[in-house]
């Protein structure tokens, strides 16, 4: 019966089931090819998926210097970023082939974890500081920080040193006039302060380091002139384990005056200097002092009075540029083991990006301030365009917090007659800086605070360098001991 059939089959039929099986077989290759390719193309061709952003330009404090921003608010793979830009094509080349490669492999590392199930959402926060130096030069220093939805996030450096008059852009070598021979000095200088720095203490990878300080140019490239410093920069893990954060090595540019060239060389010549007189004399004041006090000279009367004096002396504490997902708390956390209070300026875009953490400030009872939204310069900028920056950061810290700010700081402490004009805010300054931008060095900034305090006096300190969380404490153990009060900008009498 069966084979009855096949019989009877006319031709036509198996031509058409022939044709039937090669178009299936064709449609199923090319399904699992373009299935493939859309794979591929998803996670690793090197095309990062497309994001919407938003972009601005404004002037920077710096001649010549325009500051670009973007900002992605995608709940997933969220992103902002400042960058430089000037007159000169390389230097911007240079610039803008950074911030592309860390942003695109931030975004196709994401959706390469969107693709194998993962929910945690990413963070990339690129930022830069400038450090213009007496040869005519800038050291731009790219900050990235970096969290792909792992256990830890990390922060790398980039770094370019540009000539503004002549566009030239320096390299290291440049600063030694290319001799190779002087780089076993600069290696031994670094490592010799890696191994003197308190806060590596224990935390350094010996193996690793001894590789990222050997003496070739590639190891040192990332670096900046920062008055008569060479600052050398190290990534997060590269030289010491995740607790100690990224590196910063500073070397004296005295201890490198044989091996620099003009214009490089420090501006001022090394010498030990002798103590001042006045520090003498003052030394002995209170050894007299203390001697009389052992004596029983000092009277009852003068006691209470200088402990009653001590008791009015107030300090405003004020951190700038927050907040910072891994400095804010460890500030925070500081400050309420002293029970001090403070006054924190921040920028819109990044608690927009923190809404938790700058919720945490207030609720810490802090004071909660306004520095823009992009920490750009005010006073190049129109008043519809202040207005936009003030009052945008005003209504992402009102979301966040519950709380509008109270007070107003000008990036860079720049403001005019017509910027006045425009805000509604008290505008607040500082009378003793820190430097902590610079120097990031945490034993640093009790010297800082040291020499220039005084009763009433408002210091300015940022909430986004590791190294001034793990200076604070010394600095309001000293001022406790000196009798200083902490109070919010708004409470200083």
């Amino acid at each position: 019966m069966n084979k009855s059939r096949y019989k009877q089959r006319r031709p036509w039929i198996d031509a058409a089931v022939i044709s039937m099986i090669a178009l299936l077989s064709i449609s199923l290759i090319f399904l699992s090819h373009s299935t493939k390719s859309n794979a591929n193309q998803s996670t690793n061709n090197g095309k990062a998926p497309e994001i919407i952003k938003e972009e601005s330009t404004k002037e920077s404090a710096f001649p010549g210097i325009l500051i670009k921003t973007e900002v992605s608010n995608d709940k997933y793979s969220p992103y902002s970023i400042q960058y430089p830009q000037s007159k000169v094509e390389s230097f911007n080349a240079q610039i803008n082939k950074y911030i592309d490669e860390q942003l695109e492999t931030y975004l196709i590392a994401m959706q390469e974890n969107k693709r194998i199930g993962s929910k945690t959402p990413g963070e990339l926060n690129i930022a830069f500081e400038v450090f213009p130096h007496t040869s005519g030069s800038y050291s731009f220093v790219m900050i990235t920080g970096t969290y792909l939805g792992g256990a830890n996030g990390y922060t790398s450096f980039n770094t370019i040193h540009f000539h503004a008059a002549s566009g030239k852009i320096i390299e290291i070598d440049d600063l030694f006039g290319h001799d190779e021979s002087k780089l076993i000095k600069l290696s031994s200088l670094v490592r010799d302060n890696i191994m003197k720095d308190p806060s590596l203490k224990d935390k350094l990878l010996e193996e690793e380091m001894m590789l990222a300080t050997e003496p070739k140019w590639s190891n040192f490239e990332k670096f900046a002139l920062i008055d008569d410093t060479l600052v050398l920069y190290f990534d997060e893990y590269e030289i010491a384990n995740g607790s100690a954060g990224a590196p910063i090595i500073s070397v004296p540019l005295a201890e490198l005056s044989e091996q620099l060239v003009a214009p490089f060389k420090p501006t001022v010549s090394v010498e030990v200097l002798p103590k001042p007189p006045v520090e003498e004399d003052s030394e002995n004041i209170r050894e007299e002092k203390e001697e009389e006090k052992n004596n029983g000279i000092e009277t009852e009367t003068q006691d209470d009075e200088q402990t009653e004096n001590a008791k009015k002396k107030q300090v405003a504490l004020t951190f700038d540029d927050g907040p910072d997902p891994k400095v804010t708390p460890k500030i925070l956390a500081t400050l309420a083991k002293y029970d001090a209070k403070a006054t924190f300026f921040m920028l819109g875009s990044r608690v927009e990006f923190y809404p938790e953490i700058a919720n945490n400030v207030l609720e810490a009872g802090h004071e909660l301030g306004n520095h823009t939204w992009t920490h750009a310069n005010l006073t190049n900028m129109s008043s519809d365009a202040i207005t936009e920056e003030v009052s945008r950061t005003n209504n992402i810290i009102e979301k966040s917090t519950g709380e509008t700010p109270t007070v107003f700081r000008p990036p860079y402490g720049a403001f005019n007659d017509d910027m006045l004009n425009v805000l509604s805010l008290p505008v607040v300054l500082w009378d003793v800086d820190t430097l902590d931008w610079k120097h990031r060095d945490a034993t640093q900034l009790l010297a800082s605070v040291k020499s220039s305090v005084h009763d009433g006096s408002t210091i300015l300190m940022h909430d986004i360098h590791l190294s001034t969380a793990q200076g604070l404490e010394s600095v309001l153990a000293y001022l406790t001991s000196e009798g200083y009060t902490f109070v919010t900008v708004s409470e200083l009498d």
